[in-house]
């Protein structure tokens, strides 16, 4: 009986043995892939400003108040201001602005004092211009409300004041020095065209012959929304870009993403020092980060060739139809090159671009379970939508979530650190993915981006750049990096 069952078993194996090998991985299945966390991160720019030609605006001769220059209270009440030169600034340089209060019984104490200066006396005004103004600020004592801010005063050739986009309200800094800061766009309208710009230092409120209001280093810088046809460059070290591509880099790390599974193209030329938050105790967030494309090779070329999944060897070839991907791309958008206004992403190495339509053909070729993507530039959200009803029009990406950082509209950052929120990079993504990195849901951490409002500023970001969300999937609500379904 033992001979017959080895006889069988002999039998057995060599009947196996004489199988094709592909019948029997027939046979014997391989177990169910398991899919990867996959990344593809793009920025491709390092610079917020164009060359115009000119001694540099931000940082030169006509970026900061001068003492040259005409300069006058426009008082609607009582007091006076002016410059003394022997009271230190916030970097114990003497020569600040004081407004003073210079009551009497019958004003209830009541002042309203602006100090103005007209910029476009000295310098044209730029159309469409983003004019950024800060100033430090140092309130003696304390002033009733409304309080002390800064503003931009945009003027028509009749003299009348078309607006005044304001800084917050603030009505003590304990006697410290903080710095306010307001940002507005020459935008012209046919009816009504701007031609002269005022920077208001204002103080309304409530005060004694005790309190004064100090004023130092106004500063004033224009950005430029460029289009993709003219190269931003300056000489100005502008961390913001990199910074934000670097902060979804190290969120990724440190969530267990491995290096052999992130693409990282960074333009980060004359930088090589990247510092994302003052307050951490990181100085160079480029330390270790494992970049595989730099600088002059970050173009619209390279960018193409990686997310094209017929090209062998290309990052997207490597995707399987199990993996999970995120993709983040920041830099430069415009809709201004294109017919109908539609939308491209700019390249500073080469001043190539790639525009919606080309993004969208590799895109649609990707095949994975689950693909965020976050598009970080100007008129991000018109880029993924095929016709002008953005946010109604996405394109049709299967298995994926799309998240802009505005809409047909531009989005903001902050250049550097040098700001009281201490941070360097986007406005929306800086809060979107720093959210993330706490474990937020997909959800909570648009959401929390949406309306947070940076310091110095008025309106949440949902409100001043309009981020917009869309998802293919249905699952923002659980997707994080702790959650069921794991970012």
């Amino acid at each position: 009986m033992e001979k017959k069952k080895k006889t069988i078993l002999i039998l057995s194996i060599l009947i196996i043995a004489t199988i094709p090998i592909p019948i029997v991985l027939i046979y014997f299945p391989s177990e169910h892939i398991v899919g990867e966390r996959k990344a593809f991160i793009v920025c491709s720019a390092n610079d917020f400003y164009r060359k115009e030609g000119e001694p540099d605006f931000n940082d030169g001769f006509d970026g900061n108040f001068n003492n040259d220059h005409d300069w006058g209270l426009n008082k609607s009440d009582n007091g006076y201001g002016g410059q003394d030169n022997s009271i230190p600034g916030p970097d114990s340089n003497p020569g600040v602005v004081r407004l003073i209060a210079n009551t009497n019984p019958n004003s209830n104490g009541f002042v309203h004092l602006e100090y103005i200066y007209n910029w476009t006396n000295y310098y044209p005004l730029i159309n469409y211009a983003l004019y950024n103004f800060t100033a430090w600020v140092n309130i003696q004592n304390q002033v009733g409300v409304p309080g002390v801010r800064i503003g931009l005063r945009w003027l028509n050739s009749s003299n009348e004041i078309v607006r005044t986009d304001w800084s917050n309200n603030i009505s003590t800094t304990s006697g410290l020095w903080i710095s306010l800061n307001t940002t507005g766009t020459a935008n012209n309208i046919s009816s009504n065209i701007l031609t002269q710009l005022y920077l208001v230092l204002s103080v309304e409120g409530v005060m004694d012959d005790l309190d004064e209001v100090w004023f130092d280093d106004a500063h004033v810088e224009k950005l430029f929304p460029p289009p993709a046809s003219s190269s931003p460059i300056t000489s100005i070290d502008t961390d913001g870009f990199p910074a934000q591509a670097l902060q979804v880099y190290w969120t990724l790390k440190y969530h267990g993403y491995a290096d052999d599974n992130i693409f990282f193209m960074l333009y980060h030329t004359g930088d090589s020092i990247i510092d994302i938050n003052a307050n951490d105790s990181i100085s160079n967030d480029l330390t270790n980060a494992i970049i595989d494309v730099e600088d002059d090779y970050v173009n619209a070329t390279r960018f193409k060739e990686e997310l094209n999944v017929s090209i062998s060897g290309s990052f997207a070839s490597t995707l399987r139809s199990k993996d999970q991907l995120v993709i983040f791309m920041i830099d430069h958008g415009s809709n201004t090159v294109l017919p109908n206004n539609n939308a491209t992403f700019h390249f500073e190495a080469d001043n190539s671009y790639i525009t919606e339509f080309e993004f969208y053909e590799l895109i649609k070729d990707i095949n994975v379970e689950r693909l965020m993507i976050n598009v970080d530039f100007c008129y991000s959200g018109n880029f993924l939508n095929q016709n002008e009803n953005i946010g109604t029009s996405w394109y049709n990406i299967p298995n994926s979530i799309l998240i802009s950082s505005s809409s047909d509209n531009l989005s903001w950052y902050w250049r550097d650190n040098s700001n009281l929120d201490n941070y360097a990079g986007s406005w929306f993504f800086h809060q979107f993915w720093y959210q993330l990195n706490q474990s937020a849901s997909i959800e909570e951490a648009f959401n929390f981006a949406m309306n947070f409002i940076p310091i110095g500023q008025s309106l949440s970001v949902g409100i001043v750049q309009l981020p917009l969300i869309h998802d293919n999937i249905g699952i923002n609500q659980t997707w994080s990096f702790n959650g069921p379904i794991q970012l």
